[in-house]
């Protein structure tokens, strides 16, 4: 295939599918004419003029590429720092693109030269920040959303809030009362309650938070059993009337 090793031709390829890629109307029908018939007549793919894009001479696979696809075909090689560079802020990543991403991520570099802009945002001390953004791990991460870099922004200010709030136990007498407590934690405070317990809701709290949520839960549980039973009401009244029918 003479047209892969001619320079000239890859340029003049490229560019046309450059055009194709910023062209609207006629110009960009015109260049993915082109392209294609330049495609064809010299054997070449896609993927020759750009090792993320599949290989193929269907110019309209050109209208699914994603510049992190391609950003992500450069890991590895003598580019793959330039493309990091720009990869931590790609929100577009699938979860198996993410995971790969963190194999080439050195998370606590990261986390060192985002953390004091981080810290200025969010009004948080730098070095309190910095400590806990030490103890993410890449499991952190993938349970955020978003970039990469602010999965880590995310997951540092969580770790910090767990370090700096003692864990504490709201005792439940019923299912119901779990769930209201558990619930009223997690949206008071933005952050998970801890796993399961019998006795009732472990959350990470301050004082102040745990008191709080003692004064609404005493003064609302009664409200939460009343809209319970009403519920179950409800649904067996709607079980039996189909049971019936």
């Amino acid at each position: 295939m003479p047209g892969v090793t001619d320079p000239d031709l890859l340029v003049r390829a490229r560019k046309l599918m450059g055009l194709y890629r910023g062209g609207v109307g006629g110009e960009r029908g015109n260049a993915g004419r082109r392209l294609s018939a330049l495609l064809r007549e010299h054997d070449l793919t896609l993927f020759d003029l750009d090792p993320s894009l599949p290989v193929t001479q269907d110019v309209a696979a050109l209208d699914r590429w994603r510049e992190s696809a391609a950003l992500l075909a450069r890991l590895g090689t003598d580019a793959q720092d330039d493309a990091l560079s720009v990869l931590v802020d790609a929100d577009d990543l699938t979860d198996p693109e993410m995971r790969r991403l963190l194999d080439a991520v050195n998370l606590h570099r990261l986390a060192e030269v985002r953390v004091d802009g981080w810290a200025a945002l969010d009004g948080l001390d730098p070095a309190a920040l910095r400590q806990a953004a030490a103890a993410i791990t890449p499991d952190d991460v993938l349970a955020a959303q978003g970039s990469l870099a602010a999965r880590l922004r995310f997951a540092a200010a969580r770790q910090l809030y767990f370090q700096t709030h003692p864990p504490r136990l709201i005792r439940t007498a019923t299912p119901v009362h779990t769930a209201f407590v558990r619930t009223l934690i997690e949206t008071l405070t933005g952050h998970p309650a801890l796993p399961p317990d019998p006795e009732g809701v472990r959350a990470h709290l301050s004082a102040p938070q745990l008191a709080r949520v003692r004064a609404l839960s005493a003064t609302f549980l009664p409200e939460a059993d009343r809209r319970a039973e009403q519920a179950a009401r409800e649904y067996g009244e709607a079980l039996a009337r189909q049971e019936r029918d």
